[in-house]
């Protein structure tokens, strides 16, 4: 069994699925963890496999969700510490631990458990899950970074999937995951109305070219519906 768990999670260098978080073994969320977040703490793992956190939000174990929220605490200020030693290099998009937001909507919207696009209880994980990562994230407002977040959300919903970029139901999800992180920001935050300090660049190998001309036919229903998700 042992050797089964170890082939699932991969190498510390590169964890394999990223949906193991969810897997019905404890051993193998437990190891997963484990590798994810030895890799992230040494700077050896992209910022993106930080979003991997969000799907701890669903996990059954108490004590699970409070070491992968640890987890993640930890490895954001690993990243800011590292930008305030190191403010000459050019490595915000691989370091600003906000960034990690694009890659956590992206991940969210191709759940497996997300299938009814508008459903409420599957809205209410999302919005879990988006807020596990987005309390440790907006805990700091430095420079403005609500602002900056808000933005990058509003950039991806000028966008499209980039994995499915003609499927309208994959394109659905993205546009529901975002108006629910944005109605995260707007309850939570009193600056993100402000100007961005910066431009967000976002992953191309996620999203295409924005499309600004489109984006007041994106909006989904889900804005109706999140009045009701608790």
């Amino acid at each position: 069994m042992q050797r089964d768990i170890t082939k699932k999670l991969g190498s510390p260098k590169q964890p394999s699925n990223p949906f193991l978080e969810m897997d019905e073994c404890y051993q193998v969320r437990q190891g997963f963890s484990q590798k994810l977040h030895q890799g992230l703490s040494r700077l050896r793992l992209p910022l993106e496999y930080m979003a991997v956190f969000a799907l701890c939000a669903k996990d059954p174990v108490k004590e699970r969700r409070a070491h992968a929220r640890q987890c993640l605490g930890k490895n954001v200020n690993i990243r800011r510490e590292y930008l305030k030693q190191h403010a000459a290099i050019n490595k915000l998009f691989s370091l600003l631990p906000e960034y990690v937001v694009p890659y956590a909507i992206h991940l969210l919207a191709h759940d497996p458990d997300y299938v009814k696009v508008q459903d409420i209880e599957q809205l209410k994980d999302i919005k879990e899950a988006l807020w596990f990562v987005l309390e440790i994230i907006m805990a700091k407002n430095e420079n403005n970074s609500h602002a900056f977040i808000r933005k990058m959300v509003e950039n991806i919903k000028q966008t499209k999937d980039a994995q499915s970029p003609a499927d309208s139901k994959t394109n659905e999800k993205l546009y529901t995951v975002c108006d629910v992180a944005m109605h995260i920001i707007m309850s939570k935050s009193t600056t993100y109305s402000l100007e961005s300090p910066k431009d967000p660049v976002l992953p191309t190998t996620l999203f295409t070219k924005p499309d600004k001309v489109a984006t007041a036919t994106k909006t989904s229903q889900s804005t109706k519906q999140l009045a009701r998700v608790q």
